[in-house]
């Protein structure tokens, strides 16, 4: 009978045990989500880091090294074309490689910029995002305005980064899909915070177009803004009342 009351308490702990346990599950699978939530989102991060810092890297590379050869190619070429006593079947080749050579050193330029541009470097902000917007209008005949200060534009360089590739991304997207005749970004710096609007008057982004998954240019946009811990607000042609596509985001600035 002793062994039996034994058992029984045994088997009575044990059950407790896992009640306990069972209750506790559910929390503890949601913290376990939360913590696997925010890793995931510091990896994104470091991952936006880790490749822009390999852009730059690159695209330094090409310009400074390849840049610097094939604009010395030039030079030679030029010298060769100033003789003389070069026929004319010469003067014809060398003037061909001319052009190929121009064209090589607009295709790495071109390149370059795509990886890291330069004016972000060299100018800062305000002027990465005036180049951006002239390239934008001559590549595409769309009317594009761009209201900001550029004493306001002064930022660390992961700010800088960051919303240059939001309104880069923006404009990719406009171009590809809004049929937009004329499009408005502001830029302001306000309260310890950045704010950032891209707007245009094309058909606008349907409201299913926001959380497809191969939408990777929006989800890489909100990763941006997350990444430092602002806010990202994307609004299609059924919440404007003006139709097409409002992108308006706010970063806190350290």
């Amino acid at each position: 009978m002793e062994k039996l009351g034994k058992s029984a308490r045994r088997r009575s702990k044990q059950a407790d045990i896992r009640s306990r346990r069972d209750c506790q599950a559910p929390g503890r699978r949601a913290t376990d989500r939360a913590i696997s939530y925010d890793q995931l989102r510091d990896l994104s991060a470091a991952l936006q880091t880790t490749r822009e810092e390999e852009r730059a890297h690159i695209a330094r590379e090409l310009h400074d090294d390849l840049g610097q050869l094939l604009a010395t190619l030039r030079v030679d070429l030029s010298l060769l074309q100033q003789q003389a006593d070069s026929s004319a079947q010469t003067t014809r080749q060398m003037r061909s490689m001319d052009k190929l050579l121009q064209r090589a050193i607009t295709s790495l330029r071109r390149i370059a910029t795509n990886l890291r541009p330069h004016a972000l470097d060299e100018g800062g902000l305000y002027y990465a995002l005036q180049t951006l917007r002239q390239e934008f209008i001559q590549r595409h005949g769309i009317s594009c305005q761009l209201e900001a200060q550029e004493s306001e534009l002064i930022l660390d360089d992961r700010y800088s980064t960051a919303a240059f590739r939001i309104v880069q991304e923006s404009l990719t997207n406009i171009a590809r899909h809004a049929h937009a005749s004329q499009v408005w970004i502001s830029v302001h710096r306000r309260d310890g915070l950045l704010h950032l609007q891209i707007r245009d008057n094309g058909r606008g982004i349907a409201p299913d177009d926001l959380n497809k998954a191969h939408s990777f240019g929006l989800l890489g946009m909100r990763e941006r803004v997350w990444a430092l811990d602002g806010e990202i607000q994307i609004r299609g042609r059924e919440a404007n009342g003006d139709g097409g596509t409002r992108i308006t985001v706010e970063l806190p600035l350290p």
